[in-house]
């Protein structure tokens, strides 16, 4: 094997094993964050992780012992896998597996139990705290930077609906860069794999001979 081709089977085994990791630390920051996406884009990103995980060692075993037949494999699955990728992220739909921030206030607001979600976002109310005025209830202490509702300052003024909102929105945009990123990892990986495929199978050609 040239230099140039070992430098590439060291860079395809070097890039496999950075794509592996990433697609591990996607698999356990989910699994930390299961309140950030729907419970079905969930599962999605998992299995595709999973596959990207398997597949990245895979190309790197199959670098190691040059293996035409299975870098071959890991190629056109990377190929497939990427081009998935691309839809789903690129596709507005997508979007739509991100939890609604509106629809979760609503479901607290009409179940009594905002508190939680008050204290944690630093927010009140469906819209503001004129949400609870206007009905005639108490202001929740939740409402209250740090519970200390002895001043008027330290009501939070902005209503639930759009902060959380706001807050899925962000998170969705994190999810979009990390998934971009295992994308040209994968388009890489797919072409340093293409090109010792074909390395390999002249290798063997000339041993023939």
């Amino acid at each position: 094997m040239g230099c140039a081709a070992t430098t590439v089977k060291i860079s395809s085994i070097i890039l496999n094993l950075i794509m592996a990791i990433f697609a591990i630390c996607a698999i356990i920051w989910i699994s930390f964050n299961p309140d950030y996406i729907q419970e079905q884009l969930a599962i999605i990103v998992y299995i595709a992780c999973s596959l990207i995980v398997f597949f990245a060692f895979l190309g790197c075993f199959a670098a190691v012992r040059e293996s035409m037949c299975l870098m071959a494999t890991c190629a056109v699955f990377l190929l497939l896998l990427a081009i998935l990728q691309i839809v789903f992220t690129s596709n507005d739909i997508s979007e739509g597996g991100m939890r609604n921030g509106f629809s979760i206030v609503n479901e607290a607001w009409e179940s009594n139990s905002m508190d939680e979600i008050q204290t944690e976002h630093e927010c009140c109310g469906k819209t503001s705290a004129n949400d609870y005025v206007v009905l005639s209830k108490p202001i929740p202490i939740s409402c209250y930077v740090d519970q200390d509702y002895t001043k008027v300052s330290n009501l939070f003024t902005e209503g639930c609906s759009s902060k959380l909102q706001t807050y899925y929105e962000d998170e969705w945009w994190h999810c979009s860069i990390i998934s971009w990123i295992l994308i040209a990892f994968e388009l890489i990986a797919f072409l340093l794999a293409v090109f010792l495929v074909i390395n390999f199978r002249n290798t063997q050609r000339r041993m023939r001979f």
